[in-house]
C-alpha cells in the first residue's frame, strides 16, 4: 500500500462509515458526530500550558496511557489531550483532571491534519501501541513537533515493510522515537533500516491492581469466568458446562446491549441468570451472566481459571488484568499480535483452546489438582509484578523531546 493508496483508504473508510451510520449503526452514528463536532470538545484548552496530545484507538489503548496521562499531569503547566477513533475509548474512558481533555480525531486526511494541528499546536504527538496516523505524523514531522509511540509491536509481515510500503515506512523512520512492547520488535525495525527505536516494556503492567474492589460475590466452589467473551468462546463454554459439576461460572460478554445480552442467557438455558436479576448477599447461580460494564476488573478476584474473549478473531481481550488477580489463562489460538499472551504461554501459566473438547480436559485437569493450579495462579500474579517498570522509560523519552 503505497501512500497514495493509504489516502484512497483512508476516503473509503469514511465513506463506509457514514454509510453505515445512516444505516442505523449505532456505534457509526456516535463516531460520525464526534468527529463533526472535535472542536467543541476543545474549548477549554489553555494556549499557556504545554500540550501533550496522546492518541489512543480504543479504551483498552487509554488504559495502557493511564500512567503517562498521571506522570505528565503532575507536573504544572502541562495538559493532556487524547484523542479516540471508536466511541466505546471516547465514552468510557476518563481522567479527573481538570487538564484532561478529549476528543474524536476526523479521519485521517491531509487537509484535516493540517486543520487539527493549527488549532491545537502540541508540544509532542504521542500514539499508543498502533493506530498510526500517517498524515498527522507527517504534518508534525513538518513542524518539528516530536512524535513517539509506545508499547508498540512490529512483525515482519507489516504493510510498512513490504515494496508498496516504503512511503509510509519513511514517515515512520522520521517520527523522533518507536518504543517496542518486544524484543521482537527490535530486530524487525532493525532489519528494516530504523534506528529511531527502543525497548520499552509494556506499561499496562504499571497500571494493573491500583484500585481495590467493592465488590463482594458469595462463591463457594471453584469459578471460571469468561472475560469480554465473544460468541465463540460462550459457545464453548456453553457445551462444557453440563459435563462439570461443581464449579461456577461467569459470562462477562464482550457486548452488553439487550439482544445480545439475550441471545447469551438463551444460549447457557436455564440455569443462566443476569447480574442485573440477582441477590448479591445469596450464593451466586452456577452460571452468572454480566450485563452491566466496568466490573470485569473486580470479578477477576473471584475467579480461578480465566477464558478470555478475542482469542478466535485475533482481537484478544486484556489478559493481565486476569493474571494480576490470579487466574489461569485461557484464550483461542490466533494471538501473533499479543507478545503477553506468548509470554504467559511460555511460563506455563496459560493454555491455548481450539475447541469444547480440549476446553473441558484442561478445566478438568486444572481443578483436579488443587495445589498445582494454587501455584499457577500464584505464578501469574508474580510475572506481572516481575514487568513492571515500562511507565519510568516511556516518560523519561517523553521528557527527553519536549
Amino acid at each position: 500500500m503505497a501512500l497514495f493508496h493509504y489516502q484512497i483508504a483512508i476516503e473509503l473508510f469514511s465513506i463506509y462509515l457514514k454509510a453505515s451510520a445512516f444505516f442505523g449503526n449505532n456505534k457509526s452514528k456516535k463516531s460520525i458526530k464526534g468527529k463533526k463536532n472535535w472542536q467543541k470538545n476543545l474549548s477549554n484548552l489553555s494556549s499557556e500550558k504545554k500540550t501533550f496530545w496522546i492518541h489512543a484507538a480504543s479504551h483498552g489503548e487509554a488504559i495502557m496511557a493511564s500512567p503517562i496521562v498521571r506522570k505528565i499531569l503532575n507536573q504544572k503547566n502541562n495538559q493532556v489531550l487524547m484523542s479516540f477513533f471508536s466511541p466505546s475509548g471516547y465514552e468510557n474512558y476518563n481522567f479527573e483532571d481538570k487538564n484532561f481533555h478529549k476528543f474524536y480525531l476526523p479521519f485521517d486526511k491531509k487537509r484535516n491534519s493540517k486543520k487539527i494541528v493549527d488549532f491545537i499546536e502540541p508540544s509532542i504527538l504521542i500514539f499508543v501501541k498502533y493506530d498510526l496516523w500517517l498524515n498527522l505524523i507527517n504534518e508534525c514531522n513538518n513542524r518539528k513537533i516530536p512524535s513517539l509511540v509506545f508499547s508498540s509491536k512490529f512483525r515482519k509481515n507489516n504493510w510498512y515493510f513490504n515494496i508498496l510500503g516504503k512511503s509510509a515506512k519513511k514517515i515512520l523512520q522520521s517520527m523522533s522515537l518507536i518504543l517496542t512492547v518486544d524484543h521482537s520488535s527490535e530486530k524487525v525495525l532493525e532489519e528494516n533500516g530504523f534506528d529511531n527505536f527502543k525497548y520499552s516494556g509494556d506499561t499496562r503492567f504499571d497500571t494493573l491492581n491500583e484500585v481495590e474492589s467493592n465488590l463482594v460475590l458469595d462463591i463457594k466452589s471453584p469459578c471460571i469466568i469468561l472475560g469480554s467473551s465473544w460468541k465463540k468462546e460462550e459457545k464453548i463454554a456453553a457445551q462444557t458446562i453440563k459435563k462439570i459439576e461443581n464449579v461456577n461460572w461467569i459470562i462477562t460478554p464482550h457486548e452488553i446491549e439487550e439482544k445480545e445480552i439475550l441471545k447469551t442467557k438463551k444460549l447457557f438455558g436455564n440455569k443462566a441468570l443476569l447480574y442485573s436479576e440477582i441477590d448479591l448477599k445469596k450464593p451466586i447461580p452456577k452460571v452468572l451472566i454480566i450485563d452491566q460494564i466496568g466490573i470485569l476488573a473486580d470479578l477477576y478476584n473471584y475467579s480461578d481459571i480465566a477464558f478470555i474473549g478475542g482469542g478466535f478473531s485475533g482481537k484478544l481481550h486484556n489478559i493481565l488484568e486476569a493474571a494480576v488477580k490470579e487466574n489461569f489463562l485461557l484464550f483461542g489460538p490466533n494471538i501473533d499480535k499479543y507478545p503477553e499472551a506468548n509470554l504467559m504461554l511460555k511460563e506455563n501459566i496459560a493454555e491455548t483452546i481450539h475447541d469444547s473438547i480440549e476446553f473441558k480436559n484442561i478445566i478438568l485437569k486444572l481443578i483436579g489438582n488443587k495445589a498445582e493450579l494454587e501455584n499457577k495462579k500464584k505464578k501469574a500474579k508474580q510475572i506481572i509484578i516481575d514487568n513492571k517498570g515500562a511507565t519510568e522509560i516511556v516518560w523519561n523519552e517523553i521528557k527527553k523531546l519536549v
